[in-house]
């Protein structure tokens, strides 16, 4: 597992690999976030800005 990561982290710095963003959601909309992961209705990562 150790090495999995290491390699992850290595693509990640290099730039080689990135998460996909599908949603962005203010810290207050929190609840509409977790909703839309359970539903599964966001392709990629959500985030929650504060």
């Amino acid at each position: 597992m150790r090495e999995l990561l290491t390699e992850a982290l290595t693509l990640t710095a290099e730039r080689r690999i990135r998460a996909v963003i599908g949603a962005t959601y203010p810290l207050a909309r929190a609840r509409d976030a977790h909703t839309s992961l359970a539903e599964r209705a966001t392709l990629g990562k959500s985030l929650l800005l504060v």
